[in-house]
């Protein structure tokens, strides 16, 4: 569809010119060196520093232990026109080698490796990379680039400190380092000669710890430690169960918070746990830190900031967004009418950047066609104080390493503290909410939803929850912006793909099936950690089929939503499957009078919550009849907080003997008093089946009704906090007209 634009519109198309990405993927690895000879560091340690570095350098590694296993990389700036002397200044406090990098170095432990003036640095794998800084680069950013590279090589091995400088070198290196699930340690403003880069650093938001250069050896002893003591238990694998102590931190989060996190990934919920343990400087347990964060609230809100991975900035990836302004928003805007409000939804939108970003994108599009179309975004997270922080709009220099400089120079004014606002005309397009997507009912009528990197932490059911939240959301065009290692999984159908490369999506068509998708999910333990219900003795486990096979009656296993879990014995020969597509709903299985007594019996059930028998229920399936009775048995898991149910189905005696004995009773009767009794039975019966059609389609009306009363009142909702959102506008800017005039 991208490629049917016409000429006009590409030309009209705005031009914001992104900067060039940092070269970090543009490095080839040589073949000729053999690194697998070589040991390996425990964690690789990124040391950036500036004005004032080399008396905090001086100090950091005083203190360092010679044998900690690490490999050290230095990363400070540097004259080009004068010979550096680091590695004589460096010997003289520290008994570790230290190597000026002029090319290529494996990196070992316990050593430190220079960078020479004139040289940026990268690492792939092992091996240092050094090449030459290009002449017409004005801005360089050293600790930046070895930072990211550092942190797409060594994940949660890699460890970035920031020392004394001037600007904002290094901090949005750190953002890639913590969502790479590394530790970041900043030097306190208070020990710093020059505070620049540690403030810098600090108002990311992505720093573990505040500390002066001679604490920081200690801090790092206790995180490698812990790490490394705690047993492999810790890490969930299919088939394990949960750490102790995990589920009690899970409950506390859920229990402050709202929030539960058993619908996240279980390895990544355990990894991120793992990460706040280690840095305590006392060797703990997880399960002692549950009893921790129980007693403590603001190491809690540490860690459910943590869980919730908010690592963003303004125009992240920016060949993304490339593809976004040149192949989507035109497209977006094109077939919107003047009269129509254009509807944006971001979500997981952290502090903001990101939703900022795709409104400044929107708007330089609109301007560049010369549309005056009204343009809503509403932005949501589920974190307070992010919100509150993309609310308010203030952001440090460093927040902005990739975006153009005419850009920032629009749509931010810049403070005397040295950050940044966003003017009044970008903020009174944007609303921030805090909104569940698995739980809160979606938005409606949207153009275009973002929801990057927050899938993949999510487990399968609560992703295909959430597109299909973002499914019902869209008009039927709309489009799905996602994550590089997002996809939509079994919806897949229900979108066509306008960048598989960039993860763009379009909707093709309403789909009222996917209503029951977006039912809230309730938390069933085998989920989140299947060990807790799957025997880890593959014996035990055969065992247990057999004694299922054996002693369980013929029936189906059903959970609350009545989908079929389990069918035991030979029920399978009672069922019809569709043509088509199949479905785990246990009555698109069944037909004729077994279909119905079978609803009637299950929902019997779970209203009363007692067993419930229907007896000499005809079925018939080909050419083979059968009389059953209809056993539902409620099987309740306290634990779970969940009810499955049991589908009892018994062949009652044989039913061309039963039949053969009515036959000839009827036969011998005088009076024909049994024909005329079965006769009205059987239009009783009929008039039974009418009633209850014509019941069942006028639930299905009162639905439809409630369904469309419920999008009302969202839409209602929406423009009351537009509305609210205006108002505030207005009334912080009367403030500063009364101040200005006082003034």
């Amino acid at each position: 569809m991208a490629d049917q634009m016409s000429s006009d519109s590409s030309q009209a198309a705005s031009t914001i010119k992104f900067p060039s990405p940092l070269p970090v993927d543009t490095v080839s690895l040589p073949t000729a060196l053999d690194s697998n000879k070589l040991s390996t560091p425990s964690f690789v340690v990124g040391i950036g520093a500036s004005a004032g570095g080399l008396e905090a350098i001086e100090r950091l590694f005083r203190a360092m232990p010679t044998d900690t296993g690490m490999a050290f990389v230095v990363i400070q700036h540097l004259s080009p026109d004068f010979k550096s002397l680091m590695p004589e200044l460096v010997g003289r406090f520290t008994t570790m080698t230290a190597i000026p990098v002029e090319d290529n170095v494996v990196v070992q432990p316990n050593t430190i490796y220079l960078l020479r003036p004139k040289k940026d640095m990268v690492i792939e794998g092992n091996l240092l990379i050094a090449h030459d800084r290009p002449i017409e680069k004005a801005l360089s950013l050293p600790i930046n680039t070895f930072f990211r590279s550092l942190a797409a090589q060594w994940q949660e091995k890699a460890i970035a400190i920031v020392l004394s400088g001037t600007g904002s070198d290094g901090s949005a290196g750190i953002m890639d380092v913590r969502e790479a699930g590394g530790l970041v340690l900043v030097q306190s403003e208070q020990t710093s000669r020059f505070d620049g880069m540690p403030r810098s650093a600090i108002e990311t938001g992505c720093v573990e710890a505040v500390l002066a250069p001679e604490d920081m050896p200690a801090a790092l002893k206790a995180y490698a430690e812990n790490r490394l003591i705690a047993p492999p238990s810790t890490v969930t694998h299919i088939g394990s169960e949960p750490a102790p102590g995990i589920p009690a931190i899970l409950h506390r989060l859920r229990e402050v918070y709202g929030i539960d996190f058993n619908y996240y990934k279980p390895n990544t919920i355990t990894r991120r746990i793992e990460r706040r343990v280690a840095l305590h400087p006392e060797h703990i347990s997880i399960e002692e830190y549950s009893n921790r964060v129980g007693q403590d609230p603001a190491e809690l809100d540490l860690l459910y900031k943590d869980l919730l991975i908010g690592v963003t900035r303004f125009f992240r990836d920016p060949e993304a967004f490339k593809e976004l302004e040149h192949s989507i928003a035109p497209q977006v805007i094109d077939r919107a009418s003047d009269d129509e409000e254009l509807r944006l939804w971001v979500c997981g939108c952290s502090t903001g950047e990101e939703a900022y970003s795709i409104a400044i994108l929107f708007l330089e599009e609109l301007a560049a066609r010369g549309r005056r179309i009204h343009l809503k975004v509403l932005a949501t997270d589920l974190h307070r104080k992010s919100l509150q922080t993309a609310s308010e709009g203030i952001y440090p220099e460093s927040s902005f390493s990739e975006m153009p400089p005419e850009v920032k120079e629009k749509y931010f004014l810049e403070l005397p503290s040295g950050n940044y606002r966003v003017t009044a005309n970008l903020r009174k397009v944007l609303i921030f909410s805090e909104h569940n997507v698995l739980k809160d009912p979606p938005f409606t009528r949207i153009d275009l939803v973002s929801c990057r990197n927050l899938l993949i932490y999510l487990e399968n059911a609560a992703q295909i929850r959430a597109i299909a939240s973002f499914h019902f959301a869209l008009k039927i065009g709309g489009y799905l912006f996602l994550g590089s290692s997002e996809g939509l999984g079994d919806l897949a159908p229900e979108f066509s793909v306008e960048s598989n490369h960039w993860k763009l999506y379009r909707k093709l068509r309403e789909n009222r099936q996917l209503n029951n998708l977006r039912l809230p999910l309730i938390h069933e333990p085998r989920h989140a950690y299947p060990g807790m219900a799957a025997a880890t003795d593959l014996r035990l486990g055969r065992a247990y089929e057999s004694l299922l096979a054996q002693y369980v009656p013929n029936g189906i296993l059903l959970n609350d939503r009545n989908e079929a879990l389990h069918i035991f014995g030979t029920a399978s020969r009672y069922l019809s499957p569709p043509t088509g597509k199949i479905s785990s709903d246990v009555f698109s299985l069944l037909q004729g009078h077994l279909r119905i007594a079978a609803m009637t019996a299950l929902r019997n059930a779970q209203q009363q919550n007692v067993p419930v028998t229907y007896r000499g229920v005809h079925h018939r399936v080909g050419d083979t009849e059968w009389n059953l009775d209809i056993k539902v048995t409620p099987l309740r898991d306290s634990v779970a907080n969940i009810t499955h149910y049991m589908l009892q189905l018994t062949e009652a005696p044989d039913p061309l003997q039963k039949k053969a004995e009515t036959i000839e009773t009827i036969a011998n009767d005088d009076g024909g008093s049994h024909a005329s009794q079965v006769e009205w039975l059987e239009s009783e019966l009929q008039r039974a089946r009418e009633s209850l059609q014509s019941t069942v389609e006028e639930l299905e009306t009162s639905n439809e009704e409630l369904q469309a009363t419920n999008e009302e009142l969202l839409a209602s909702n929406e423009e009351l906090q537009s509305t609210n959102e205006e108002l505030h506008s207005v009334n912080e800017e009367l403030y500063r007209a009364l101040l200005h005039k006082s003034g």
